[in-house]
């Protein structure tokens, strides 16, 4: 999609802010709960997004909340896939169900990314507060209840880090075992002001062999694996040129980097009182595609210039949100 595209081919939206678990790595832990109070997207919000749902050739549910919690979820994935688009759900399993899997299944839900962060059961316990049992239920109902040989697909995202890294081989045997098309790896971003010991950023010597093994097994086994790089070099970003980020409560942003309240990381472009084409054409937006298509990162907007999706280094993905108790122990008065 181009510069001169009238409405996104790809839309992600966060039914909820609201989560019950407790991810080691979300940003949860950190933003100032007031402005980020939990809510809920209404009804008639979702009704408006009609439009965007006509156009896109790809539709996400998720956010800095979990989907499976929204009671409009079953609702809005057989609203977007009536509208032509694949339809994406993206959970950690908050409260994902038999009955839920079943009705998403029924609904027309084309690829379910579950976030799992590890292979082995203390792993996931300590980083997502579940136990393996868990996951592998669930993937296994997805699987039982599929309206077809494939759909929906099943993949995995894996936030690597010093402590679970050494399980990615072992994950990638797992995706073979469970019948999981492929595995999406990020780094860790980090929001407290201490986490920069955990980044594989910090430490890209340690991550390499891995990387490469487990790159050459998934390609022995056919599974489907994106590594992020190690090397610092920039790389290209495409969501302002595809994609809309809608938030609970009607804004909208330009990509899906840190979406929560303050809005310092992230393109804000308005809300669903606007005009489709105005929110995709919105001036920021178009401030990214004119300095991208130039090549002029200098002149790309603020949120831009510093940010993970296009640096993969260490500093890029060191977003704090607060000072932790004990710095502030520490302060100065």
């Amino acid at each position: 999609m181009g510069v001169g595209t009238s409405l996104p081919q790809r839309l992600q939206v966060e039914l909820t802010n609201a989560c019950s678990l407790s991810c080691a790595s979300c940003a949860r832990n950190e933003w100032d709960p007031i402005k980020n109070a939990d809510a809920f997207m209404a009804e008639d919000t979702l009704h408006r997004l009609q439009p965007f749902f006509d156009a896109a050739l790809e539709v996400s549910f998720g956010g800095y909340g979990d989907p499976t919690l929204s009671p409009l979820l079953a609702a809005a994935v057989s609203q977007a896939s009536k509208a032509g688009a694949a339809v994406r759900v993206i959970t950690g399993g908050a409260a994902l169900s038999q009955a839920l899997i079943k009705r998403l299944c029924e609904q027309g839900l084309d690829r379910l990314v579950l976030s799992m962060d590890g292979a082995r059961d203390e792993s996931l316990r300590r980083l997502r507060g579940l136990p393996l049992s868990a996951y592998l239920r669930w993937l296994r109902s997805f699987r039982e209840h599929r309206s077809s040989s494939i759909r929906p697909l099943l993949q995995l995202n894996f936030v690597a880090q010093r402590s679970n890294i050494a399980e990615l081989p072992e994950l990638v045997e797992l995706c073979a075992r469970e019948d999981i098309a492929g595995l999406h790896v990020f780094h860790i971003q980090l929001y407290s002001n201490q986490g920069g010991k955990v980044s594989l950023l910090s430490c890209p010597e340690l991550a390499r062999p891995i990387f490469a093994q487990s790159a050459a097994r998934a390609a022995e086994l056919g599974i489907f694996l994106h590594l992020p790089r190690l090397d610092g070099e920039p790389r290209d970003c495409r969501q302002p040129f595809e994609q809309l980020f809608v938030r609970h409560d009607g804004r909208v942003r330009g990509c899906c980097s840190a979406v929560f309240d303050p809005g310092d990381y992230g393109l804000e472009v308005g809300d669903l009182s606007s005009a489709p084409r105005d929110l995709w054409r919105a001036p920021i937006l178009e401030r990214y595609r004119r300095a991208a298509a130039a090549g002029r990162p200098e002149a790309l907007p603020k949120p831009c210039q510093s940010c993970s999706f296009r640096l993969p280094n260490l500093a890029a993905h060191q977003r704090p949100l607060t000072l932790l108790p004990e710095r502030n122990a520490g302060a100065n008065p």
